[in-house]
């Protein structure tokens, strides 16, 4: 059994997937670490290089290579969901959890870092608004299971996870 962590930037997917994965005894993955692993720089540099179109395939292909693996959390990046073949894969790597948070707990946790590429904008949390109104019937329509993390501690959100799941 996988759990695929999907959701907006700053809903809470890395750290929420590290408590489960310790939880369960299961692997932790992160796509961008994946990526940037792969690619040998960060994510922001790979917008800037190549491009979010790029960056998307190279998402594409790191969830083709997961597919025979079991046992683990993946956290996603918050922007997986806007290729339709990403959406595919991830229903198919296994269960779909959406960390949902309001956009001003979202920029209250994410406003001001700077290595966030869709956020390098003169108002960042107008952008993280309009990313959400975008990508949420995307993540809806994947996910098995939604939680709004915004005013959930880490573990509240890991003892829902394993609730609703029943694992």
């Amino acid at each position: 059994m996988n759990i695929i962590l999907i959701g907006f930037m700053g809903s809470g997917k890395s750290s929420v997937g590290k408590a489960l994965a310790k939880r369960l005894n299961f692997e932790f993955l992160d796509t961008d670490e994946l990526i940037e692993g792969a690619e040998k720089k960060k994510i922001g540099r790979i917008f800037e290089e190549n491009g979010e179109e790029y960056f998307r395939a190279l998402e594409t292909d790191t969830l083709k290579t997961l597919a025979s693996y079991d046992g683990f959390i993946l956290s996603t990046g918050g922007g997986i969901v806007t290729r339709r073949e990403n959406v595919d894969l991830l229903k198919e790597l296994g269960k779909v959890v959406l960390l949902w948070a309001e956009p001003e707990e979202i920029y209250k946790r994410v406003g001001r870092e700077k290595h966030r590429p869709l956020l390098n904008v003169d108002d960042p949390q107008a952008e993280i608004v309009k990313l959400l109104e975008r990508r949420r019937p995307s993540y809806q329509a994947v996910a098995d299971l939604t939680i709004d993390t915004t005013r959930l501690s880490v573990a509240e959100v890991v003892e829902k996870i394993t609730k609703e799941l029943q694992i």
